[in-house]
């Protein structure tokens, strides 16, 4: 029998499993002590290692600006002494161009021998004025008509001397004589039009006007018109009440008379004038004048003498209210004076005569330096407030020109009898009808405005045109569709003009529809008179981005988007013209001023009056939301931009608004090739008044930073920086640009204002 034994494992110790002993607790206490403090002097070393070469980087990167910095201190009067020396060059070229430009056109017009008269020679435009206004030969429409022409020609020809002529040139005298004579001949062609309607009201029965009359309600039609007038003439000769409602079609104009009205000896005339004649006359179509403001100069230091006395007063006043004087004291003291007063008047005297010619001359001297070093301050002239309906053109825009719409008494109409046509001998002189609506309370009530501090009933919008009706003055509809060649980016608002406030008002319209597909507007109104349609002049700004880059040398493109249309404006030369990208919408509106080769201040005014305004004003920053800079340095940096235009590409940049108002910050590169701008091309430059700089950073960054790019230079300016920054065959088409092509440049970058509306 074989018996086995197991292997029994050892005893354990008496406690838990695992459990370390004392001495080898401490150990890993000891070693895990070590372990960190090892570890903390590994980091405590790479930190002080990280902070060294911190440290290093940045005085390297100190010394490496301070270097460069130095360096653009020394050639910095040489770079703005060269600047300026070039934007006077061709500030000089440009004037003697323009001087040329003016002699040549004065010769033209002296050697001009088509029979009309020179507007700026008092004499001759008198002599035509008088000889027309005397003439009943010419009172028809179309002889009225036909010399608009001529006087619409003199009144532009006085309006582009008035605005091209430098104010060095053009005396004050000249200039009042120009608007003086402006204003007559506007005053003479309305009054040859009223003499004219008369003529048509008086004889509606003549071959002209037969032939235009309404087949079937017998009453008057006639149309008449050349290129800037559209007259439309309508008399009621039937008085047939049930003929209340009638339309040009041809002109797309139609209006609804009330009952009353219909059964009446009127007439209703429309004349489309297709330019705004009047809102110049109004107080805010002109930008703020700045008063200049000269301080008194200072009060003159008085004589010793009277300053003795005022410090003697004021010591006797110190006395009364401070401590007793000392008794005698005041005895003697009056007596020393009094001797000391005898001894310098002897003195005085003596020195009194050849002193006083050489102090009279120091007077006049210093008070002539007072006067030359005393700072002169602008202050903005007082804004005077209007009630809400009045409209303020430096915020909104009459477009479409401006549309008579008159209520006319009807004269006596011929007779035929037995053969006979009798004719009731009447004055020449157009009688408007006054329209009991033109109440301007009612007018407030039917357009529901009213003063400030009078309450509004809720139902009186509602039940106005009844109320009217009751007062026998209901409002009259009319419905027209909008100038095809204006466009009109939202609703447009209706005004009339008031003559006697001389600016447009809002009040007097209800029940306004507009169509935006078919361009029509219906309104009901109680306003005869000049109507007209405006709109907000910002509603495109700010823009969205824009761009300036090279085509070829003297030519360039500049490209906006702004908040509702693109446009592309090619610059080449002294010329630009518009276009409207390819890729964006189309604007119908705007096809006719397409590819038209003008003066920059011809297309500003060209897309301004077709209702494309991207040309802000000095009041404009009250209505946009903009990065406000610095005057001078935007100027600067215009000026700079197009002198590099033809090489250099810029655009907008979002960093801009990060800047502050004393850095402008755009993005640039230089464009050889007439081609779009890859992005990764683009480089930030910064420009201040005192130095421009190519930034580290990019567009595409998160956070704004001025660190300066490596391997880049401070410099005065944005030219020299470009300079820097361009290749040799950049910079050889650069000094290809002409001083035409430069202004024509900088003229549309100031207008538009790219930098701070974007």
């Amino acid at each position: 029998m074989k018996i086995y034994y197991q292997e029994q494992p050892p005893k354990q110790k008496s406690g838990k499993k695992g459990k370390l002993s004392k001495a080898e607790k401490e150990k890993l206490k000891k070693e895990e002590a070590e372990r960190k403090a090892k570890e903390e002097e590994e980091a405590r070393l790479r930190a002080e290692e990280e902070e060294r070469e911190r440290q290093e980087r940045e005085r390297q990167e100190k010394e490496e600006r301070a270097r460069i910095e130095a360096e653009e201190r020394k050639r910095h009067a040489a770079e703005v002494g060269e600047l300026n020396s070039i934007l006077e060059g061709n500030l000089t070229a440009l004037e003697n161009q323009n001087a040329e430009r003016r002699a040549k056109a004065k010769w033209d017009r002296y050697m001009l021998c088509d029979g009309s008269p020179d507007p700026t020679i008092p004499g001759e435009i008198n002599t035509y004025m008088n000889l027309w206004k005397e003439d009943d030969s010419k009172n028809d429409i179309e002889s009225v008509l036909k010399e608009s022409q001529l006087t619409h020609s003199l009144i532009g020809e006085l309006s582009f001397l008035l605005d091209d002529t430098p104010e060095e040139e053009l005396s004050e005298k000249d200039a009042v004589n120009y608007k003086q004579t402006i204003l007559e001949l506007e005053t003479l062609l309305a009054e040859k039009l009223d003499i004219a309607t008369v003529d048509l009201l008086k004889n509606p029965t003549h071959d002209d006007a037969a032939s235009m009359a309404d087949q079937e309600t017998s009453n008057l039609q006639l149309v008449q018109q050349n290129e800037r007038i559209l007259l439309m003439l309508w008399g009621n000769l039937s008085k047939n009440p049930r003929f209340k409602t009638f339309e040009f079609e041809e002109q797309n104009f139609g209006f609804e008379l009330t009952k009353q009205l219909a059964s009446l000896d009127i007439a209703i005339r429309i004349m489309h004038l297709k330019y705004d004649h009047l809102s110049h006359h109004c107080r805010t179509f002109h930008s703020k004048k700045k008063k200049k403001i000269v301080p008194p100069p200072p009060e003159p230091e008085p004589e010793p003498e009277e300053k003795a006395e005022e410090e003697k007063k004021e010591g006797e006043g110190e006395d009364a209210e401070g401590e007793e004087t000392i008794p005698g004291m005041e005895d003697l003291t009056l007596k020393l004076e009094s001797e000391q007063a005898e001894d310098n008047e002897e003195e005085k005297k003596e020195g009194e005569e050849e002193g006083d010619e050489k102090k009279e001359g120091e007077e006049e001297t210093k008070k002539e330096e007072e006067a030359e070093q005393a700072p002169v301050e602008e202050e903005e002239e007082e804004e005077i407030e209007e009630d809400e309906d009045v409209v303020d053109l430096r915020q909104y825009q009459p477009l479409g020109g401006v549309m008579y719409f008159d209520l006319l008494h009807l004269p006596p109409q011929p007779k035929n009898a037995k053969g006979w046509l009798m004719t009731q001998d009447v004055c020449d002189e157009l009688k408007r009808m006054p329209y009991p609506g033109n109440d301007n309370k009612l007018g407030q009530t039917l357009s529901g405005t009213l003063p400030m501090g009078q309450t509004l009933d809720p139902k009186a919008i509602a039940s106005a045109a009844a109320a009217a009706e009751a007062l026998g003055a209901p409002p009259v509809g009319l419905n027209f569709t909008l100038p095809e060649n204006v466009l009109f980016s939202e609703e447009p608002q209706m005004a009339y003009w008031s003559p006697e406030g001389k600016h447009w008002r809002l009040d007097g319209f209800a029940d306004m529809k507009y169509d935006e597909d078919g361009r029509t507007v219906s309104v009901k109104t109680i306003n005869f008179g000049a109507l007209t349609c405006t709109q907000d002049k910002h509603i495109n700004m700010p823009f969205q981005s824009w761009e300036l880059r090279p085509k070829q040398a003297n030519n360039a493109l500049l490209t906006i988007i702004a908040a509702l249309v693109e446009i592309e404006i090619e610059i080449k030369e002294g010329l630009c013209c518009f276009r409207q990208p390819e890729d964006s919408e189309i604007k119908p509106e705007l096809e006719n001023i397409k590819e038209k080769w003008v003066t920059p201040k011809e297309l500003i005014q060209l897309l301004y009056s077709a209702g494309v305004n991207l040309f802000p004003t000095t009041e404009s920053k009250k209505y946009v939301s903009i990065s406000e800079k610095e005057d001078l340095t935007e100027e600067g940096v215009y000026q700079q931009m197009a002198l590099t235009a033809s090489h250099f590409a810029y655009s907008w940049s979002k960093w801009n608004a990060e800047s502050g108002t004393e850095k402008i910050v755009i993005q640039g590169t230089e464009l050889l090739q007439d081609e779009p701008v890859i992005e990764d091309e683009w480089s930030l430059l910064m420009i201040s008044s005192q130095r421009a700089m190519k930034l580290r950073m990019t567009e595409f960054d998160d956070q704004f930073t001025e660190d300066f790019a490596e391997g880049t230079e401070f410099h005065a300016d944005l030219y020299h920086m470009v300079l820097d920054l361009s290749t040799e065959q950049g910079t050889d088409r650069m000094k290809l640009s002409s001083f035409q092509f430069v202004d024509a440049v900088y003229q549309l970058l100031s207008a538009t204002r790219v930098i701070t509306y974007s």
